[in-house]
């Protein structure tokens, strides 16, 4: 007799189961009903978060106060040395990456972004050295200054060794 109860309980669990109305089910530890089908489009829909734009340039800003911390590390502080410009602008894409991940910039178009911010710094940044000299040489150091006005000319652009004047 309990045999014959159980098997009608089970059967009318499964009948409850297979019921083209039945559509979902309750689960009491999250106290919501669960839909039992979820289309396939549903499924295979991938919710793409798009960056914005105003997230995309302060990922651009962040890489190029990164190279600037960069170079502060190298001049104020003697870590990286001036004849190893590669070490300087690595020191930078990590740290941009650093910053980036603390303000939650962590998407590949915002480290894209940030590594932008890093190569525009870097074929720029004398520019600001030659509009704010007596600011550049409080801040990294006279010898700095002297250095990258020395190397480069106002208002122009370096790229890969070769210099544009705008």
């Amino acid at each position: 007799m309990a045999m014959a109860a159980q098997l009608d309980e089970f059967n009318n669990r499964l009948a409850r189961i297979s019921d083209p109305k039945n559509k979902s089910y309750y689960d009491p530890e999250l106290k919501m009903a669960i839909p039992k089908r979820v289309s396939k489009e549903l499924i295979n829909r991938k919710k793409l978060k798009k960056a914005g734009f105003s997230a995309l340039l302060l990922s651009l800003f962040v890489g190029a106060f990164a190279l600037m911390l960069s170079h502060l590390a190298c001049c104020r502080f003697g870590l990286i040395g001036h004849d190893a410009p590669v070490l300087i602008y690595g020191a930078a894409a990590i740290v941009a990456i650093l910053i980036g991940g603390l303000l939650r910039l962590k998407t590949m178009p915002h480290m894209g972004a940030q590594f932008a911010g890093v190569g525009a710094m870097i074929a720029t940044m004398h520019n600001l050295v030659w509009q704010f000299p007596d600011q550049f040489a409080m801040i990294y150091s006279p010898e700095f200054v002297s250095m990258v006005q020395a190397t480069t000319t106002a208002g122009s652009v370096m790229v890969m060794g070769a210099t544009y004047t705008l």
